[in-house]
């Protein structure tokens, strides 16, 4: 079946091939170029074509092709190659050679010799016989199948191989010139194969014509049947020549006969010009016939042709009729593998040396003896039976046999003069028979024969010995001197027997039963070095090691000292299972613990089921003084174990083991101490830490002591005991020369009372301590911190990871990172802490923020990746949890084994990060484990929690900032088509939900890490409903797109590919000019492109500020696409994603003119709904534990309220966004407020102006000289800041328990449970920290970032004041009923008519609040809004009929002017009122001091306000340009002394005796009677109206008039 699949494949691969040939090609070259392809690779394997990139195998068809095209026999061609693109039209990543010759045998295997012979690796290798015919030149004319019916005559054998690839051209010229080398040794051969066959037959002739009388008939016919058998294919001709003998000075010699060489001697090559002649056939100087009339020789060269052996030399005497040696034939060859396979007997010559041995040895052939000895000449190294003297022969063989099948050892050693060799037959056991052995033998047999290695070879039998041939070559001329018997001792010496003393010292240590099960697994174990170095006895104590092993130890230890070693010397044996152990995994823990490795043996010990190893090291400690064995033994054994297993880390730190006498793991400990002083950027390395410990043992001892007193839950210090201690370590400092290591051990001493608590102690089920540590401290305590410090700090370390947890208060949340900064990952964290603290303003915890790093991550293996990170995960979150308070029945329960030396602290929740993003159930289980009372609301988003992406919360919460950028710019995103480009794709949360957040989006393109989407001119309907598809799918890009809905000019492009051709539509769309763009340019176009939004949901920074660097953004995955934010042409930005733009690049845009916020203003829809589970889950997991809830209802509870919980906090983000605007129009009326805000958090070190990239001073007077105001991107920073300061003010005061106040907590929970359990809500765990979080949310998002800041200045009062201040002002004026009328205006007047009612709103309750903060009305909250709450209603009901003059007039204008805008008329009228409205509060105060209804009084203020011109007064003092922060102050000064007067002025009028009931009747009254003062005032009045230069000291003068007026009318 798999040969059927591979055909077929193979032919539609040939298809393809034809196809792609038809296509390039004209038709004739394309048929006969497909032919030859289908012909040349029919017999490729499969294999070697599948995994080809169809452009390659085309490239290298026709490069093969054009290779055939002229070829003369007389010269084979040889390629040698490395295909390029660029010059050859293909590639390959291999060496490419190409062969092409005359068909001949011998090609192929030759070739592969002389590749083989330079090392080069062949990694494919075809081989086709081609039928050829060729014209005029050699020009091919015709290539066909030789099998064809037709074929032409012509055969060449085309042959092409893929090498290693090299590109040194020196080295490709050299290999092609060594194959042309080679093919004419093939070549010359082959050609002369019958011609040398005729050279055997004509020696045959001569043979055969007599037989010399000094010659045994029996040998002559033997030496003419050999060659007969020779002629039968049993030998491989490669050269011939004949020699004659002459004589010369009387002498003979034997001359070559000029013009005889044949096949390769024709060659003029050193290789085939030496001349073996055996010593045989010499008598007295003069030659004669050798006995058999044959001699044998062995080439001293490898053969190149056929077989990469040594080729054979057979020499044929000739004779004259007297029977004279005349000359010889001589061939070159080798012996066909038959002949290697067939029994000798069989073979002439051979069959006549065997009878000759059986007949000296007198053996009967059928007895015993005859057969063995018969059998041992049978496998008989073949060559040697040809080359070996019969009477040699017999002496080996009947050597052999009189080993009998013993257990003995033989050694037997054939000179061979003529090949200048050495053949050694060594007989050894088999049972020790190793290629150990042979090499410690054959190196024994070079150095005793003053030999070379040359080759060897084995036999394995059944029999008790191995037979192992040695071919050594001679170093001289002629063999050396030299004793058998005594080698032959030296090589028994190797092989001897050792077990036969392990078996006796076994029964001696175990006992006969278990030494003898000991000896059927170990009895062949023991390797010949280990036996050479140790004693039986030594291996029955290293077996009780192994034992250890066999029970389940990883590794086994045996610490001991030869006797003949002494101070600082000792020794370490390792014992290890199944492979050894690397030396650079043990050198490196050796140095650490203070050990220099003077050597090193490693013993393999192969069991009969199982390996060991065994390493011996000599070591010597560094300090060369006396060391304790009896002392250092079990810590260090202990120690070795735990770093060998990985439970403690291998570094300098190891040295205080020995050095300062301490455990392991008192060690990691300091160790960890130190790890923690890396990421807190203390300027030393570890090294040194390392070293200085090491150098100061003592201070090091008391170190480790001052941690056991303060943490040791067991053994409590005495009193003084941890002073005393102290003081020890001040002294011994004292005496510390180096200032550098003063200050690293009195950082230490700092960090240890720094700390908190530690999990230390804590152990596991087992017993043994835990395999990580947690340190909680006070960073606050700590010289040098890095700011900003966090409250509190968890540092977890151990060999496996390291994290650190940092909060900003008691209360905080913030996800947990998988960070891959290893060297600086609290740095990151505390970067990412300050943001979170940011994004956290809008709800109750403080930021949080947690990382960790993976120290031992598997490579590769990306599950086995992702395993780790999570069981690191783990192991961080418990080690959290070991230090963290839980809370059981009300009652906090401190952890095990933890000395506490802070307050009660039970809050811990963690979030997702990057690289945890599906780990909060993971988190949960640990939290059910630890039965932390938070339970699944630890981690929130888990299987019981809000999912965010079902909810699309994020999204949802970002698009309200889209909605509102979008209703600025008069577009309802709902109901008006607009054009946005993305960043994600729809199978991501944020992207894949905000992408169907609105039916009329008209997506024009988008961008993930894999494609690139382009839809010119959607149909908005169409692709919603494909997005939606492709939204629902469980995986899904922009691949799954329906190709039929996009637009023309579009499409959807890899960004692997080169370049994407560009269509006029995206021309016009992107701004483009080019043709073609890579992907990386297109995503700039679009990024740059005039669209409506961009999108962002994905991850990546994409735009920076012009002079940030790619570098400082830190994201090189995007450099090549990322813009400046000045390029941005997009009206809005959505940032629904982390991190896709700078704030630079941010504040770019917004400066032109880009309407953009910041990802934690747009994406904090996340948090805040993590945040409302936690709380809810709080809530009701209170009512589940009394017992009034089960835990199924709960989790169906949650389920309902999903809805709801997702209105809550979009809610906040509407909100969040809408003060952002409304603070950046009221920062273009004056900067001042936001100047002063951000200094003073800058001056209380809350705030780090530069790392939040905020404006320096000047660059905010530059703009408030040029009336520009804040940028959102900055408001953004600023509006956090307003939320976070205010909410600790807040929780630290007591206005979350002021009874009014603590219903906010009802503001965070659905109807359902603040209907439920709202007593339960009011004992809620956190309720004042929601409350302090709701109010000062309330107060920011309604008054604006600087409006507490503002009433500081002015008032002097605190933040807890002015929020209460606030509240009331809030209740008072119904404020919350008026916002939400004006927000349900949306889309429906224009946003800057809803901020302007808005802006006059806050105005007001500005007023309001200043008002309430200095009047000491001398209520409790809720009576002081009871009290003016219902009287100011009434005074609103009729204000239009309480007006006078130009407030009336103008109170009318404003009311018209909304109504035209589409405001309906009762809100337009409450609007209208507000710059009124405030005179109500002193209206009632006044009603109250006079016991006067506050209508009457309302009716007098505003009648003697118009009179005297009082509001076109304050008109005037409002309009006052301000300078600074003084006159401000001084501005609103003003107006309220003017408020305040026309108050005193009322009551005035209103205590006036006799005077009419009517009001402008009494006032009326009231002027004619103060007429002197009422006249100065008037024309004081003239003056001010008169435009003149008077500024503030006229306002100054006329407010001190107004006083006058209202203090005289009190006296008269």
């Amino acid at each position: 079946m798999l040969h059927v699949a591979n055909n077929d494949a193979r032919q539609d691969f040939l298809k393809q091939l034809t196809e792609r040939l038809s296509t390039r090609l004209e038709e004739r070259k394309a048929a006969e170029v497909g032919a030859f392809a289908r012909y040349f690779y029919a017999s490729v394997p499969f294999d070697d074509l599948e995994d080809r990139r169809l452009d390659d195998l085309y490239g290298a068809t026709l490069s093969v092709w054009h290779f055939l095209q002229q070829f003369d026999a007389a010269s084979p061609k040889v390629r040698v190659f490395n295909p390029d693109y660029e010059e050859h039209g293909w590639q390959s990543s291999h060496t490419f050679v190409a062969v092409l010759h005359e068909d001949m045998p011998f090609l192929v295997d030759s070739v592969r010799i002389e590749l083989n012979r330079r090392g080069i690796t062949v990694h494919a290798i075809h081989n086709a016989v081609l039928a050829t015919e060729r014209g005029k030149e050699s020009r091919l004319t015709r290539v066909a199948s030789p099998r064809d019916a037709d074929a032409p005559s012509g055969r060449e054998s085309l042959i092409v191989i893929e090498i290693d690839r090299h590109s040194d051209p020196a080295a490709l010229a050299e290999l092609q010139a060594s194959l042309h080398e080679v093919l004419v040794d093939v070549r010359t051969a082959v050609t002369d194969f019958e011609p040398m066959r005729e050279q055997v037959k004509a020696a045959l002739e001569e043979l055969r014509a007599a037989c010399p009388a000094q010659i045994d008939p029996e040998d002559h016919r033997e030496a003419i049947a050999f060659l007969e058998w020779l002629l039968h294919d049993n030998f491989t001709f490669l050269g011939y020549d004949a020699y004659q003998v002459t004589e010369k000075g009387g002498q003979q010699q034997l001359v070559k006969a000029k013009g005889s060489e044949l096949g390769v001697f024709r060659l003029d090559q050193p290789r085939y010009r030496e001349r073996i002649r055996t010593e045989l056939g010499v008598e007295n100087g003069e030659f004669v016939l050798v006995p058999e009339l044959l001699s044998f020789a062995k080439s001293a060269h490898h053969a190149r042709v056929h077989r990469p052996t040594y080729p054979d030399y057979i020499s044929i005497d000739r004779y004259d009729e007297q029977g004279n040696l005349i000359g010889e034939h001589r061939f070159l060859g080798l012996f066909t593998a038959t002949v290697y396979n067939e029994s000798p007997r069989n073979v002439p010559i051979l069959r006549r040396r065997l009878k000759a041995v059986m007949e000296i040895a007198g053996f009967n052939p059928k007895g015993h003896n005859g057969k063995q000895l018969l059998q041992i000449l049978e496998v008989y190294p073949r060559d040697d039976l040809f080359q070996i003297d019969t009477d040699e022969l017999a002496e080996t063989a009947l050597g052999i046999l009189s080993i009998r099948e013993r257990r003995r050892v033989r050694l037997f050693i054939r000179e061979d003069r003529p090949g200048r060799f050495y053949s050694c037959l060594a007989y050894i056991p088999r049972d020790v028979f190793s290629t150990e052995l042979r090499v410690r033998i054959q190196n024994l047999l070079c150095e005793e024969l003053d030999a070379t290695f040359g080759d060897f070879n084995t036999y394995l039998s059944e029999s008790v010995l191995a037979r192992i041939q040695f071919i050594l070559r001679f170093q001289g001329d002629r063999p050396v001197e030299y004793d058998v018997r005594r080698l032959e001792a030296k090589v028994a010496q190797l092989a001897r027997n050792w077990r036969d003393d392990l078996q006796a010292a076994s029964i001696e240590g175990f006992g006969e039963e278990q030494a003898n099960r000991l000896m059927d697994r170990f009895r062949d174990a023991f390797p010949a070095s280990y036996r050479d170095d140790f004693s039986a006895r030594t291996a029955v104590y290293d077996l009780q090691h192994i034992g250890e092993l066999d029970e389940g130890a990883p590794l086994s230890l045996s610490l001991y000292r030869l006797v003949e070693e002494e101070g600082s010397g000792v020794n370490l044996k390792l014992f290890h299972r199944d492979k050894p152990i690397p030396l650079s995994d043990v050198l490196p823990m050796m140095e650490n613990l203070g050990l220099r490795v003077i050597g090193e043996r490693p013993y393999e010990i192969e069991a009969s089921d199982v390996v060991y190893w065994i390493h011996d090291f000599d070591l010597e400690h560094h300090t060369s003084v006396e060391v304790n064995l009896q002392e250092m033994r079990e810590p260090f054994i202990e120690a070795f174990q735990r770093i060998w297993a990985g439970e403690a880390d291998n570094d300098g730190f190891n040295r205080l083991i020995i050095g300062a006498n301490l455990t392991w793991r008192e060690v990691a400990m300091l160790r960890a101490y130190a790890r923690y002083m890396k990421q807190i950027r203390f300027g030393v390395s570890q090294e040194y830490m390392a070293n200085t410990l090491t150098s100061h043992p003592e201070i090091t001892r008391e170190l480790v002591t001052l941690f056991e007193l303060r943490f040791d839950p067991e053994e409590r210090p005495a009193e003084g005991e941890e002073e005393a201690c102290l003081e020890r370590i001040q002294r011994l400092l004292d005496d510390v020369a180096s200032l550098n290591d003063d200050q690293l051990l009195r950082r230490y001493v700092e960090l240890i009372q720094a700390t908190l608590r530690t999990n230390y102690y804590q152990t596991r089920e087992d017993g043994q301590p835990k395999d990580y540590m947690a340190f909680k401290l006070e960073p606050a305590r700590v010289t040098g911190m890095p700011k900003p410090r966090p409250a509190f700090e968890i540092f977890v370390c151990s060999p496996r990871l390291e994290g650190v947890h940092l909060r900003g208060g008691k209360v905080a949340r913030g996800g947990l990172r998988w960070s891959d900064r290893h060297e600086d990952f609290r740095t990151e964290v505390l970067g990412l802490v300050k943001a979170q603290q940011v994004k956290n303003s809008v709800i109750v915890p403080v930021g949080a923020k947690g990382g960790f790093v993976c120290k031992r991550l598997p490579e590769g293996d990306r599950e086995a990746y992702q395993r780790e990170g999570i069981e690191c995960y783990k192991t961080f979150i418990r080690a959290l949890l070991d230090v963290t308070d839980n809370l059981k029945g009300g009652e906090v329960v401190p952890p095990r084994a933890v000395v506490r030396h802070d307050e009660d602290d039970p809050y811990l929740v963690v979030a997702a990060d990057k690289g945890t993003a599906t780990f909060s159930d993971i988190a949960n289980e640990i939290s059910a484990e630890y039965g932390h009372w938070l339970g699944d609301a630890f981690a929130s988003g888990g299987a019981n929690g809000y999912d965010h992406k079902k909810m699309g919360i994020t999204a949802k919460g970002a698009w309200e900032s889209v909605k509102r950028h979008f209703r600025n710019l008069g577009v309802n995103t709902q109901q008006d088509e607009f054009t946005v480009v993305g960043i994600g794709d729809m199978g991501g949360d944020v992207f894949g939900n905000g992408m169907l957040l609105s039916d009329r989006i008209r997506l024009v393109g988008a961008f993930n890490h894999l494609h690139i989407f382009v839809d010119p001119d959607p149909d908005a309907a169409a692709t919603f409903a494909e997005r939606q598809r492709l939204f629902e799918m469980p995986r899904s890009s922009w691949e799954d797109f329906d190709a039929s809905l996009i637009s023309e000019g579009g499409g959807i492009f890899k960004r692997s590919a080169k370049s994407i051709p560009i269509s006029a539509q995206m021309k016009r769309l992107f701004g483009i000019r080019e043709e073609r763009l890579s992907p990386s340019e297109l995503i700039r176009a679009m990024l740059k492109s005039e669209v409506d939004l961009i999108w962002n949901g994905g991850i990546g920074t994409y735009v920076k500020g012009s002079e940030e660097s790619d570098a400082q953004v830190g994201d090189k995955a995007n450099d090549a696409l990322r813009i400046d934010g000045r390029e941005l042409n997009c009206r809005v930005v959505g940032e629904g994603g982390n991190l896709g733009f700078t704030q630079r690049g941010r504040m770019e845009a917004a400066a032109r003119g880009v309407r953009i916020n910041t990802d934690f203003i747009d994406n904090a829809g996340g948090v805040n709904c993590s945040d409302h589970e936690v709380n809810i889950k709080i809530l009701i997991d209170e009512v589940v534990k009394r017992g009034d809830m089960t835990e199924k209802q709960r989790n169906q509870l949650l389920a309902d309220m999903t809805d709801e919980v997702s209105e809550l906090v979009l809610r906040d983000n509407y909100r969040q966004t809408q003060a952002l605007d409304l603070a950046e129009t009221i920062s273009r009326e004056g900067i001042g407020p936001y100047r002063r805000f951000i200094s003073e958090l800058e001056a209380q070190g809350l705030l780090d102006r530069e790392l939040e990239f905020l404006p320096a001073d000047e660059v905010l007077e530059e703009r408030a000289a040029n009336q520009q105001g804040m940028l959102l991107p900055e408001l953004s920073v600023l509006v956090s800041y307003a939320k976070s300061v205010l909410k600790g003010d807040l929780i630290a005061s007591e206005v979350p328990d002021d009874p009014v106040m603590e219903r906010h907590v009802e503001r965070i929970f659905p109807a359902a449970l603040v209907e439920r359990y709202h007593e339960e809500m009011y004992e809620h765990r956190l309720k004042r920290e929601i409350v302090a979080t709701q109010v000062a949310n309330d107060l920011v998002d309604h008054m604006g970032i600087v409006f507490v800041r503002r009433l500081i200045d002015a008032t002097g009062a605190s933040r807890a004041e002015i929020a209460r201040a606030y509240v009331i002002a809030r209740e008072v004026f119904q404020l919350g009923s008026l916002w939400q009328q004006i927000e349900a205006l949306d889309n429906r007047v224009p946003s800057a008519v809803q901020y302007g009612m808005m802006i006059d709103l806050m105005r007001l309750i500005r007023r309001a609040t200043r008002w309430f903060l200095r009047a000491r009305v001398g209520m409790e909250t809720r009576e002081t809004i009871e009290y003016f709450a219902p009287r100011l209603a009434q005074l609103q009901e009729g204000i239009g009929k309480r007006l006078r003059g130009e407030e009336l007039a103008a109170w009318e204008a404003r009311r018209a002017e909304l109504i035209e805008a589409g405001v309906p008329e009762a809100l337009a009228g409450a609007s209208a009122a507000a710059a009124s409205l405030y005179a109500g509060l002193g209206i009632i105060q006044a009603a109250r001091q006079a016991s006067e209804k506050p209508q009457r009084v309302s009716e007098v203020f505003y009648e003697i306000g118009d009179r005297l011109e009082l509001p076109w007064l304050i008109g005037q003092i409002t309009d006052l340009k301000v300078r600074d922060s003084w006159q401000a102050q001084a501005r609103d000064t003003f107006r309220d002394d003017v408020d305040r007067q026309q108050l005193a002025l009322t009551v005035s009028v209103l205590r006036m005796e006799g005077g009419a009931r009517e009001a402008g009747e009494r006032v009326d009254q009231w002027l004619e009677l103060h007429a002197g003062m009422h006249s100065r005032w008037c024309k004081l009045l003239e003056q001010v109206g008169s435009g003149g230069q008077g500024g503030f000291p006229l306002f100054a003068v006329a407010v001190r008039e107004l006083v006058d007026l209202a203090e005289s009318s009190q006296e008269s």
